[in-house]
């Protein structure tokens, strides 16, 4: 009986590590010994209904972020033919307001700390669509939607560039994995 109440533990061990794993799902194992890995940005589009959002600036900073990761080497390209990954963007959601949300928290601490960035900080909110396809296979190998938000004091012009910087470098982080990065004992548990 002993046996069998180990086994069932280290069973369930391991299928708690497997979905420690699991959440953070990404594809830069998929390109380990690959360098430089060759990006094609074919598509970038805005379905925030924002004309202030600019495609064309937002490419520029995805390319850029691709070009200066340092734990992976990217080498972007501009003909599809000659890349290894194709990279789309979709613009679903850009937002800018002069005082940022107002989240009540428990505890008075939290909430008053809250209260006095939302008085005091703009807000700027941004939610793309990305999709990575394997452009030998025409395969679809990573696609999700990832959301950043920045509170601090700026201007609606300067909230761009510091929004399209920080969504592209948590989408690398997200799509291809942080750099050297071991997991801890508390994320095992």
């Amino acid at each position: 009986m002993a046996k069998k109440a180990i086994f069932t533990v280290c069973v369930l061990y391991f299928m708690c590590l497997g979905q420690v794993y699991a959440k953070g799902i990404t594809i830069g194992h998929l390109f380990e010994g690959k360098s430089p890995v060759r990006a094609h940005v074919s598509a970038v589009t805005n379905e925030s209904g924002q004309s202030q959002v600019s495609v064309e600036l937002f490419k520029k900073t995805l390319e850029d972020s691709l070009n200066n990761r340092k734990a992976m080497d990217f080498d972007t390209v501009n003909d599809p033919a000659v890349s290894d990954i194709q990279i789309t963007a979709v613009i679903k959601k850009y937002q800018y307001l002069k005082r940022g949300p107002f989240n009540p928290s428990p505890g008075i601490a939290t909430t008053l700390a809250d209260a006095a960035a939302t008085a005091t900080s703009n807000y700027v909110e941004m939610e793309v669509l990305y999709t990575i396809t394997d452009t030998k296979n025409n395969k679809v190998l990573w696609m999700d939607d990832v959301k950043e938000y920045i509170k601090k004091v700026m201007t609606p012009e300067e909230s761009i560039p510091l929004i399209y910087d920080k969504v592209t470098r948590t989408f690398i982080s997200q799509c291809f994995g942080q750099a050297h990065k071991e997991p801890t004992a508390r994320q095992l548990m």
